[in-house]
């Protein structure tokens, strides 16, 4: 008897797949405990992470800041974040991008708030302190979407 080996196909969830699912479970989760609810369980989620991702790091906010970056970066979440003052330039926001699809303006989502608990987190992980990240201004042109958030 000749054995077959047949080949598993691998299918690799690329970041706005994971977005989309994330978005849809947002979508699920505000059917049962309404829009603020859901904000306030993915604002804490991401809070929580941040606080994991920043935990045995001290030094002040570009530290935290820097640390933010690169996690949004590698998770190819966005383009680019660009840091100036007490200002953040999100470009290319995979988030945001999902969320237009849908009808839905970046900055008051669900998603949008996990990572506005995500800045937090590790901020208060790494420097002591609290803050409350805010999003200002959204901008969608042809290359995607740029986000302006408070940090």
């Amino acid at each position: 008897m000749t054995e077959q080996i047949t080949e598993k196909k691998h299918c690799a969830m690329d970041t706005r797949d994971l977005v989309t699912l994330l978005a849809d479970l947002a979508e699920q989760i505000e059917i049962l405990i309404g829009k603020k609810g859901t904000i306030s369980v993915f604002r804490y989620a991401g809070k929580q992470l941040g606080k994991r991702l920043g935990a045995g790091q001290e030094g002040d906010a570009e530290v935290a800041r820097a640390i933010v970056a690169k996690f949004f970066q590698d998770k190819e979440f966005m383009d680019a974040v660009s840091l100036q003052g007490q200002n953040a330039e999100l470009r290319g926001c995979r988030i945001g991008l999902v969320l237009r699809e849908r009808g839905i303006d970046a900055g008051s989502h669900a998603l949008c708030n996990f990572g506005f608990g995500l800045i937090d987190g590790v901020t208060e992980a790494v420097t002591g302190r609290r803050i409350i990240t805010l999003h200002v201004a959204s901008e969608y042109h042809e290359a995607g979407i740029t986000c302006h958030e408070t940090w």
